[in-house]
């Protein structure tokens, strides 16, 4: 294979329906190794209530280029092959492998930027909303809002206002802090 060739290779999982149950993963890795590079098979038998199997399956990681993966297809789908017919098409991707994903980006991405950006970031953020001098601390019931006198974090963490209520028939004013 020529260099070129090489380098348009890239990693795709591959499903394979309709196996038989007596496939080993070495079988089924021999196989498909005439098209590309196999890097892992995983080989799922669904059993019924009784413990019966009822279908098996496989997943397989091949680097391939994409003319070797359309060859590999049209080759091997709705083929005959140790008493099941396969078949090939190129997998979904998992949600599980998918989420893996996002968090390595996410871990990537927050290694990137630094702690300073981040808190410059959210303080521009309040500053939109209209919120001028805003001190972060843990917000702790009963705390009052920095510069805000009149202003308490409550049990369930809001911010409300002290309320400041005059009895009917009385002079006095009852401070009521939620």
């Amino acid at each position: 294979m020529t260099p070129i060739m090489e380098k348009n290779k890239a990693l795709k999982r591959l499903y394979i329906g309709g196996l038989s149950r007596t496939i080993s993963q070495a079988e089924l890795q021999e196989r498909f190794s005439k098209f590309g590079d196999v890097t892992d098979v995983e080989i799922i038998t669904r059993k019924d209530e009784q413990g019966l199997p009822v279908k098996t399956f496989g997943y397989l990681n091949i680097n391939i280029s994409e003319p070797d993966f359309h060859k590999c297809v049209s080759i091997l789908n709705k083929t005959r092959w140790k008493g099941g017919t396969l078949q090939v098409e190129q997998a979904k991707e998992s949600f599980l492998h998918r989420l893996a994903m996002e968090r390595q980006e996410a871990k990537e991405k927050a290694a990137s930027a630094s702690v300073k950006d981040s808190k410059n970031n959210a303080t521009e953020s309040l500053k939109k909303v209209g919120i001028v001098d805003f001190y972060m601390k843990a917000a702790v019931p009963g705390t009052e809002v920095p510069d805000h006198k009149n202003w308490v974090v409550s049990k369930y963490g809001r911010v409300l206002p002290v309320l400041h209520l005059r009895e009917q028939r009385k002079k006095k004013i009852m401070k009521y802090d939620p």
